[in-house]
Formats: C-alpha cells, sequence, structure tokens
C-alpha cells in the first residue's frame, strides 16, 4: 500500500483504503479500480491523496536527503509523540520524492 498524490493517479491503480467524507462515511470502496473519470471526480471533490496496492509510484533511485536524516535527526528523541512527527515527515519527504521522481520523467518523455 502507498500514499500519493492524486496528480500521480493513474487509471488502472486500485484503492488500497476507501475514500469517506469528513464524517468518515464511505463515498468509494477499497479495490476499486482507478479510471481517467473517476480521477477527474476524485479531484473535483478536493481529494488530493489516495491510498493505493502496492508500490503504485516508485521513489526515485536516490532517496531525499530529508528521509535519510530522520533517523539521524530523531536519534535522542524516545517520545511517541516525536516518533509520530518522524513517521509524518517520513512519508511527506517520501511522497515529495515520488512526485519529483515522477514530474522529471514526464518531463524527461516530453521532452524526447
Amino acid at each position: 500500500m502507498q500514499k500519493i498524490p492524486l496528480s500521480l493517479a493513474k487509471p488502472g491503480m486500485k484503492l488500497a483504503k476507501p475514500i469517506t467524507k469528513a464524517n468518515g462515511m464511505p463515498i468509494i470502496a477499497a479495490g476499486m479500480e482507478l479510471s481517467e473519470s473517476l480521477i477527474d471526480k476524485l479531484d473535483g471533490m478536493g481529494i488530493d491523496k489516495i491510498f493505493v496496492v502496492g508500490d503504485a509510484v516508485a521513489a526515485s533511485q536516490n532517496p531525499s536527503e530529508r528521509v535519510q536524516r530522520l533517523d539521524h535527526l530523531f536519534r535522542h528523541l524516545d517520545d511517541p509523540y516525536m516518533t509520530q512527527v518522524k513517521r509524518h515527515l517520513r512519508e511527506y519527504f517520501t511522497i515529495k520524492a515520488a512526485a519529483d521522481a515522477a514530474a522529471a520523467a514526464t518531463s524527461g518523455a516530453e521532452k524526447g
């Protein structure tokens, strides 16, 4: 399972978690295969990130330096809240690295 920005979603990917309203009511079930129209609907609903099955978007070959440094930066902190902060930062930087890699691949394909 991987959390990705909706902008990186492609038709054929499958949702790993349901899409829910703010009150928790599911509107799209887990396991649903994405189509171009469904991606457009999610965008129109203001959904910016989704969970998809597998590692649909590969992170860059050289992970972000920030991700690599998190263990070092948080090495003296045993606080459960700081562990949660570290996990959120790791998730953010991993998603950003994947988005940057996909953007670079797209711009490279457009030039070629």
